[in-house]
């Protein structure tokens, strides 16, 4: 029986070979399948934005600088139990931390935000300190504070222009730049290990602007306004253990619960 030009025209369709991939590059240039979430800045004014962001860092080099005065007392005076002390201290200050970040409006405004900057100072100078000595007990642990602070007084020259755009990689740039010097230095100098010890410093800055990424674009909830300085400054500290929590969580909890369901899985599957 002789087929309609319809029906003769869906076999043909039918019968067409399929072209692998094309749905998939069709989903790899959609905006939902190629290009990753962005998210938008509480504070819309770039020139607002990194305004603040300089001030809250320059905050942040004035309690750096509390490390040293910290450093030459423990020198001076070492502590006791120095392994137990130092994670007793750890466990407070996570605590402390934790209950800063979790009810976060009361030290929002003054005079809770100076009473938490102050605060924050001296637990963050303190154990910057502890762990300073666990590396080296010699005049060399005043380099770290020292890098730390020019690394973030880098940061604040950078986002002075506004040619650029300040991501994450310029600021890792910026970093490594500001690192990479003290290091040629340290190696004219006949220092190196005791500098390249302290390359933690280098980990710490790249915290600091990968929060304030997560404070500024709204994704920890802050909502900042313009003249909230010294609350974001706070903030930088009390989302350590938010942070500890993703990087622990990353590592090893994932990789746990990857581990558990391929074992349960082994009960279920079949080989052949």
């Amino acid at each position: 029986m002789p087929q309609s030009s319809d029906e003769m025209e869906t076999v043909m369709v039918s019968e067409k070979p399929e072209v692998p991939g094309i749905a998939i590059q069709c989903e790899l240039i959609s905006p939902k399948g190629h290009y990753p979430k962005s998210y938008a800045f509480d504070i819309q004014d770039i020139q607002v934005r990194r305004g603040l962001v300089r001030r809250v860092y320059g905050i942040l080099i004035v309690q750096l600088a509390f490390t040293l005065p910290c450093i030459e007392l423990l020198l001076r005076y070492p502590l006791p139990y120095f392994g137990v002390t130092s994670l007793i201290c750890f466990v407070i200050s996570c605590s402390l931390y934790s209950c800063f970040y979790v009810w976060r409006d009361w030290r929002r405004h003054a005079p809770g935000n100076y009473f938490v900057l102050i605060l924050t100072t001296l637990i963050g100078s303190f154990n910057r300190s502890l762990y300073l000595m666990s590396l080296v007990r010699n005049r060399w642990v005043y380099a770290y504070p020292v890098i730390l602070i020019l690394e973030i007084l880098a940061l604040i020259l950078y986002s002075v222009q506004e040619k650029f755009r300040f991501t994450q990689i310029r600021g890792i740039y910026v970093i490594g730049l500001v690192f990479g010097f003290f290091l040629l230095l340290a190696n004219y100098l006949g220092c190196m290990m005791e500098v390249f010890s302290g390359m933690a410093c280098t980990i710490e800055a790249w915290y600091v602007i990968y929060d304030t990424h997560l404070m500024l674009s709204g994704r920890h909830g802050y909502h900042l306004q313009p003249t909230e300085y010294v609350f974001a400054a706070c903030n930088i500290h009390c989302d350590v253990p938010r942070g500890l929590w993703r990087l622990i969580k990353m590592f090893f909890i994932n990789k746990i619960i990857e581990a558990i369901r391929m074992f349960r899985d082994c009960f279920r599957t079949e080989v052949c």
